[in-house]
């Protein structure tokens, strides 16, 4: 179910930029590149995480 949640939130947001003006190819590469940018941010905040729960910060 999550992830049917988090792909009508991203054929939202394209429908809403292609709408607005944006050429198509510029919507998408937009929405990969914050899903990029959000994948790294997570996998940075659960190592951060991790080095709390064991002490090392």
């Amino acid at each position: 179910m999550q992830r049917i949640a988090v792909f009508a939130v991203i054929l939202l947001v394209v429908i809403v930029l292609v709408r607005g003006g944006q050429p198509m190819c510029d919507a998408v590469g937009l929405v990969m590149a914050t899903g990029v940018a959000a994948a790294q941010i997570g996998a940075w905040l659960s190592g951060q995480r991790l080095a709390a729960a064991s002490g090392g910060m």
